[in-house]
């Protein structure tokens, strides 16, 4: 009799468990339907589904509340605007989204910047084109910024909308101007020849080494050197003949040796790589700290992401140092690298009209005002707010620094991430070798032409691959 309870219990078991996985596999199949991301292009706003409940998974990297002020910002504009959605907000490291997307419990709608976009829609098949509801949803495409847009299109396509422009720009220590007794304008591009002539008056040298440098750039990030790259009329990736030149292009190389001889000559700091650097060029620059540190010893300093902004707001205030914010000099072809950070909609959503409707919403006057209202914003992306003074440094004491500087030179803008401009794995080339090639070239172990033509032919025949 108690063997006979037992053989029962244990199939009551048996089944209750297999209950539990046939179930959990329904719950998981439901993840598992692909949004298209197709809408009748005759539906207007009132025809589309939103309504429901969408998770919003933000990559907050300082865990700050100031941080999560700007996307939660967003949040509630929106769900102002349609009320019968709601947004539930969340942050996640953005290590864990693989993991996330092969589980099928990413948000509905989560940050990417242009390399996770190309990532997570080639390798993940996660991401669901959003081109079918700008119709429907009036977005004026017309007044994004071109250079914003651009950073989320994969072969012509909408994926990923981006939040703010993110424009390559300088910040700069007043004091040294001053005392120098320049007369300087921080609202104009000045001419690459004259602002290599300006911090080469404003470097001083003693002893073979630099005191106070002209220049502190981030020389092996990437929406840097291609600035110089595209500085003199060369094209260094010709997506249609799937093809990178850059040895094998005079006007390439041109602006590879300025950016060579700016470091050699010792106005020009090579931020971030003196660790990596070893002979004279290290040794010039014994004297110049390395990083935020180095505000003092230096004029002018890359400036590209407003999530700059207190990081290196405070390191100048610590210094008691007056400064501000100008333009990238403008090379003969004056090209002015840009990215943008975005959102991208996850093509298992239950809620696809909401998430895309969400995700658009950045395009939208009612969105950048939500997001770029808040402390930790950044720069709007639409042409008709390049007058407005909302987004300047909401929530800090700097809100009287140049901040038209971002939005001066929109119509120079270029991708910055090569990711947007070439096949991932031909990105990857360049993002993992560059910075080290330039380092080797500026220690003088190998000259510019045989590292960089070393690049080129890997490129060249990892794309003839590809293409194969």
């Amino acid at each position: 009799m108690q063997k006979t309870h037992r053989s029962g219990l244990l199939l009551k078991i048996v089944m209750l468990t297999l209950v539990l996985v046939i179930t959990a596999g329904l719950i998981g199949c439901k993840r598992r339907v692909v949004q298209t991301g197709y809408v009748e292009q005759d539906k207007t706003v009132e025809d589309l589904n939103i309504r429901g409940v969408i998770t919003f998974t933000v990559n907050n990297e300082s865990g700050t509340e100031s941080e999560s002020l700007a996307p939660k910002g967003v949040v509630n504009a929106f769900m102002a605007a349609f009320p019968n959605a709601r947004v539930i907000y969340e942050e996640a490291n953005r290590s864990s989204y693989p993991t996330r997307i092969s589980a099928g419990d990413i948000g509905d709608v989560f940050w990417c910047d242009s390399n996770d976009t190309v990532n997570y829609h080639t390798n993940h098949n996660a991401l669901m084109p959003l081109d079918s509801y700008i119709k429907p949803m009036n977005i004026d495409l017309g007044d994004v910024y071109t250079g914003a847009i651009d950073a989320g299109r994969i072969d012509g396509r909408l994926y990923m909308v981006p939040r703010k422009i993110g424009e390559s720009v300088l910040i700069y220590n007043n004091d040294i101007i001053e005392a120098a007794g320049v007369d300087f304008d921080n609202t104009i591009a000045y001419q690459w020849e004259d602002f290599k002539a300006l911090c080469k008056q404003l470097t001083v040298e003693e002893n073979g080494q630099v005191l106070q440098c002209g220049a502190s750039m981030k020389l092996g990030w990437a929406p840097i050197w291609q600035m110089f790259f595209r500085g003199y009329g060369g094209k260094w990736i010709d997506n249609v003949e799937h093809k990178v030149t850059i040895t094998d292009s005079n006007e390439v190389m041109q602006g590879v040796n300025e950016l060579i001889n700016a470091v050699q000559e010792g106005w020009l700091f090579p931020e971030d790589m003196l660790g990596s650097i070893s002979g004279a060029v290290k040794d010039k620059f014994a004297k110049i700290p390395d990083g935020d540190s180095n505000v003092s010893y230096v004029c002018f300093k890359t400036f590209n992401n407003m999530t700059w902004l207190t990081r290196l707001g405070n390191a100048y205030d610590r210094m008691k140092i007056n400064w501000d914010f100008c333009p990238f000099p403008a090379f003969p072809n004056h090209n002015i690298s840009t990215d943008a950070t975005g959102y991208v909609v996850y093509n298992r959503t239950d809620n696809p009209d909401t998430a895309a409707a969400f995700a658009l919403f950045f395009l939208t006057e009612a969105g950048q005002r939500g997001y770029h209202s808040q402390t930790g914003s950044s720069v709007p992306l639409l042409k008709s707010l390049s007058e407005e003074t909302f987004w300047y440094g909401p929530g800090t004491v700097w809100t009287d620094k140049n901040y038209k500087v971002f939005v001066t030179y929109t119509d120079r803008t270029q991708p910055c991430f090569v990711s947007t401009q070439a096949p991932m794995e031909i990105s990857d080339i360049f993002m993992n070798n560059m910075s080290g090639a330039l380092a080797r070239i500026l220690s003088g172990s190998v000259d510019a032409q045989t590292a960089l033509e070393k690049l080129q032919t890997q490129a060249n025949e990892k794309w003839l691959t590809l293409m194969n």
